[in-house]
């Protein structure tokens, strides 16, 4: 019975790439507990990568993870940023979202609305937005270094041409005295053609970022209309 458990398991992890304890619990109509001793069973045979609260497939030898660890991150935190940030969301809006797997947690609520057009560069945010029923454009571009997200000419050329009502952000970096960086120069320069483009700009942060910074500087929080951060910065 557990061998049929597992199998399920790794079949819904193959289906939702990243799932938490509870959301398996609740599939699988087994206890958390129960859960989280298949998981440890699966890890041991390298089945399954297991992170604080959930687990995702692990990756095979000389392929990268099926989901981006910073998806993995801060899940609690990343949700948390994404229910506040979303009271600016209204019906009939046209609304970006960057690649970062913060800006991907407001998808939930996005589909609480009508008519509203989504653009984004996240792989994993488009498959997000596809399963809730949400009408989804992709910027083009290219995936670099095994990142689910797209960056490069195509991208660059469609963002120059859309004015969204807002744009949802996230970046590596937020330091002492607010600058915003990132270590990814294709992923910062497409976010720097994203913020000219948008109406409004939402910065989203958790506090694993604060106090650091990157190499590429992107904006600093007094030129955006909103930063949704877990914490004041210090």
């Amino acid at each position: 019975m557990s061998k049929e458990r597992q199998d399920e398991i790794l079949k819904l992890l193959e289906e939702r790439i990243f799932m938490t304890v509870k959301e398996l619990s609740e599939a699988c109509f087994i206890s958390e507990s129960g859960i989280r001793r298949d998981l440890a069973v699966l890890e041991k045979k390298g089945a399954v990568r297991r992170t604080h609260g959930g687990a995702s497939l692990a990756a095979l030898p000389g392929k990268p993870p099926a989901l981006d660890s910073r998806m993995q991150k801060n899940t609690a935190a990343k949700r948390a940023l994404a229910k506040t940030a979303s009271a600016l969301l209204r019906d009939g809006m046209t609304v970006m979202l960057d690649g970062s797997s913060t800006a991907a947690f407001l998808v939930p609520y996005i589909a609480e609305h009508q008519g509203i057009t989504l653009y984004t560069n996240g792989l994993l945010t488009a498959l997000s937005a596809l399963e809730y029923g949400i009408p989804v454009h992709m910027t083009g571009g290219a995936a670099k270094n095994g990142s689910p997200v797209l960056v490069g000419e195509e991208a660059y050329h469609l963002v120059a041409r859309i004015a969204p009502d807002l744009l949802f952000f996230s970046s590596q970096s937020l330091d002492e005295n607010g600058a915003i960086t990132d270590s990814t120069i294709e992923e910062n320069y497409l976010r720097e053609c994203m913020l000219k483009a948008a109406k409004q700009k939402v910065f989203l942060c958790d506090a694993e970022k604060f106090g650091t910074r990157a190499t590429y500087l992107l904006t600093t929080l007094n030129e955006i209309e909103y930063a949704v951060l877990e914490h004041p910065v210090k």
